[in-house]
């Protein structure tokens, strides 16, 4: 069975729809489909995870994991960041793409499996992580970031304390300088700096 973080989507029918989002006064519209995360809505963790970050005009931004672009759109419009999203389901890259080209602002969509396919470097890395792909796996993410932080460069992210934000948080603090911004619902928005 296929599932949003795996690469092809082909055995999961379509059924496009658009979902409406509001970011400050900014409103924007993205087209969705069956076989990407949060399909119907943008999620509360992601909408948490936007409402916190601080990042300015003309810094680069990796969303790392950007399913249909939600993150990465919302940052090259409202901030006006230069951003890459990343993603390794066919289905969202083609997604963001379409939402991307529809919206304001500086974005790329390339295809990568985490951080496969990436050689640069950022002012920040956004990512309301793929918690199912097991904690390894994602412990090697947020340990891979920080060969693709600028000095100085945060990698952002929001984790469920029920999913482990909270034995996420402790790893991370044996490599970054971790601060927890907010706190929203259970969710737990996240700073890691390279020490």
């Amino acid at each position: 069975m296929s599932h949003y973080y795996s690469e092809d989507q082909r055995d999961v029918k379509s059924r496009r729809q658009t979902v409406m989002y509001t970011h400050g006064t900014h409103a924007f519209r993205f087209t969705t489909d069956h076989g990407v995360f949060s399909k119907d809505h943008v999620d509360t963790a992601t909408s948490a995870l936007l409402d916190h970050l601080m990042i300015n005009a003309d810094e680069t931004v990796l969303d790392l994991g950007c399913g249909y672009g939600v993150i990465g759109i919302v940052i090259a419009s409202v901030k006006g960041a230069q951003v890459i999203m990343s993603d390794v389901n066919e289905r969202a890259l083609a997604l963001a793409r379409e939402n991307a080209e529809a919206h304001d602002g500086e974005t790329t969509v390339i295809k990568s499996d985490g951080f496969d396919a990436i050689d640069a470097r950022f002012d920040h890395i956004v990512t309301n992580p793929p918690i199912r792909i097991g904690k390894n796996r994602l412990y090697t993410m947020f340990n891979a970031a920080k060969a693709h932080l600028k000095p100085n460069g945060s990698l952002w992210l929001v984790m469920h304390k029920k999913h482990g934000a909270l034995s996420a948080i402790a790893y991370l603090r044996t490599l970054y300088k971790v601060e927890v911004v907010a706190k929203h619902k259970g969710f737990r928005i996240i700073r890691c700096e390279i020490r």
